[in-house]
């Protein structure tokens, strides 16, 4: 019987890594896995549960949270939000040694809370930070490291669309999910700022503040800052922001208070997930609407993005699901299960294990197929062994933002050098500190579990 087991479980990941070598997207790869899982070891009878699935998803409420979450990030993308969001945190603390670091950290942070992606949050302040600190005379790699490890925090920080995509697979709340998320995503932001703040008080020239002696001493490397040496030693001129300060403060209030109304009525329990989502997307378009910065263009191609996105993520939602119904079916999960409990695998062991996978799968593909591909595999053996599902959904997260920013594949190191000037090697060597700070934050997460279940718990 066991043997049987091990054919079925090799046949699909077999299958399964043969689509994605063929070039397959991560939903189809998933979707033809469960077709050809089915032919080869279902009855003719069970097919037709394909269709029935399809269907009962695509009908789900629950898929209606990640097109409303999209649609709130892509208006206030579109509509400038993101820039105002940086100048206002620039004001806020850009005075101080690493200010305008800090202001960037602060800003994804923001940020995430109103988008929930990623590469989108790396993007939008990718594009408006890293020329402002280069041009303080930040070093090159410091200023793109920044903000590849302060953009991974759009999918820690509700409303995340991966902690979504998680929830709906494992029937686990989305709610309680979404809020477990709020503490590690200040947590890591708290520890990014520390961070910054010790690098720079070590070493100042990587903050803009340059010395004669520094430029005379081997530690400079004039291809490191994007200002020459005469320029370098220029002070900066000071900037006005006369009476600017309050008009940007009014102009950011509605996007901050729309992150309150969205956190507080999710913990409160007034509204479902899905209603948050609604009430996000539709905030987000009266926001834009009464400040005139939404035009029929930007509308209409708002529209087409969230679409385009909302789309694929129902197609990966039905083909994880597939997959999964097409292992418990084959009882592959029990086996493993029985499998892991009857090694007597230390459940840390076990742990380590699955954040090395998901470090290295979170280099190759976005974090929703990082999710979609392997927690139909692990969900029930890990929980078996004594994890909590909302925390092993919140460490999961955290293990594939460091997988996304690791050289020299990780997925936010692309995207930003779509997005800016920077060479690659710049970009590789700036995030390497903020993977060791991922690192660190998923250590204290793992040793210390209350950092992740402290909102849910007293929900």
């Amino acid at each position: 019987m066991e043997t049987a087991y091990i054919i079925q479980l090799v046949v699909i990941i077999a299958a399964l890594i043969l689509f994605i070598l063929m070039g397959c997207p991560v939903f189809a790869a998933l979707g033809c896995t469960s077709v050809v899982a089915m032919l080869l070891f279902f009855r003719n009878d069970l097919m037709v549960y394909f269709s029935t699935l399809s269907f009962a998803q695509a009908t789900n409420m629950n898929q209606l949270i990640p097109p409303m979450f999209i649609l709130m990030a892509e208006f206030l993308a579109r509509g400038g939000v993101a820039d105002d969001i940086y100048k206002a945190m620039n004001l806020a603390v850009g005075k101080i040694r690493g200010g305008l670091a800090m202001a960037t950290t602060l800003a994804c942070t923001i940020f995430a809370a109103l988008c929930g992606s990623s590469p989108a949050t790396a993007a939008a302040m990718g594009r408006i930070s890293i020329s402002a600190m280069t041009k303080r005379k930040y070093r090159k790699d410091f200023a793109v490291g920044t903000v590849a490890g302060a953009g991974t925090l759009g999918i820690m920080i509700p409303p995340s669309l991966t902690l979504v995509g998680y929830g709906i697979l494992t029937e686990t709340s989305i709610v309680k999910l979404l809020m477990a998320g709020l503490v590690p995503g200040l947590f890591i932001s708290l520890l990014f700022i520390l961070f910054i703040y010790v690098r720079v008080r070590l070493n100042p020239a990587v903050g803009g503040i340059i010395t004669p002696e520094f430029l005379a001493s081997k530690r400079y490397r004039p291809d490191d800052y994007e200002l020459d040496a005469e320029a370098l030693l220029k002070p900066l001129p000071e900037e006005n922001e006369a009476g600017g300060g309050k008009k940007l403060f009014v102009r950011v209030l509605p996007a901050l208070i729309l992150i309150v109304v969205l956190l507080g009525t999710m913990y409160s329990g007034i509204c479902t997930a899905v209603e948050s989502a609604a009430l996000g997307a539709v905030g987000a378009f009266v926001i834009v609407l009464a400040q005139r910065r939404l035009r029929k263009e930007n509308f209409l191609a708002t529209l087409r993005s969230a679409a385009r996105n909302s789309t694929m993520i129902i197609f990966l939602t039905i083909a994880g699901l597939s997959l999964s119904f097409v292992l418990t079916y084959l009882k592959i999960p029990s086996y493993l299960t029985q499998f892991i409990i009857g090694a007597n695998v230390n459940k840390y062991v076990l742990l380590i294990m699955l954040y090395i996978m998901w470090l290295v799968l979170g280099c190759l593909m976005d974090p929703g197929s990082m999710v979609m591909l392997t927690i139909p595999f692990l969900f029930d053996a890990v929980v078996s062994v004594g994890f909590d599902p909302i925390w092993l959904g919140i460490v999961s997260v955290v293990a594939t933002e460091i997988g996304m920013i690791s050289p020299p594949v990780g997925l936010n190191l692309f995207v930003l050098k779509a997005n800016t000037d920077v060479e690659f090697k710049y970009i590789m060597k700036g995030c390497i500190p903020y993977i060791l700070v991922l690192l660190l934050a998923l250590a204290l997460m793992t040793v210390f579990p209350q950092i992740v279940m402290f909102v849910p718990n007293h929900m």
